[in-house]
């Protein structure tokens, strides 16, 4: 049995989330910085991997929690692309990112 296929996509304010996480960690320590990236890249890839696995929290909006960084990352299953819409920290309003969707 051949399995699906997804592609990964970010939308413009997952990345500006990214960027302003990663900037935040790298001003204060590189490795941690580092670190941050890695446990990013390595959600996406768990979210490829299975990403029906996680648990709907709005609509069709599903999340995945980072592990060792309080970021969750919000995502919805289009076809086969994986739309990532916030990439977001656990202490911030959830409103914020409800209104992306």
């Amino acid at each position: 049995m051949k399995t699906k296929s997804f592609s990964i996509e970010l939308s413009d304010e997952a990345e500006v989330d990214f960027d302003k996480s990663y900037e935040f960690y790298f001003e204060d320590s590189p490795k941690v910085a580092d670190s941050y990236f890695k446990q990013i890249n390595l959600s996406f890839e768990n979210i490829n991997h299975n990403p029906k696995s996680f648990s709907i929290v709005h609509k069709h909006v599903r999340k995945y929690v980072v592990k060792k960084f309080p970021f969750v990352v919000y995502y919805r299953i289009v076809d086969t692309i994986i739309q990532v819409i916030a990439i977001f920290h656990t202490s911030r309003n959830p409103e914020i990112w409800n209104e992306r969707i």
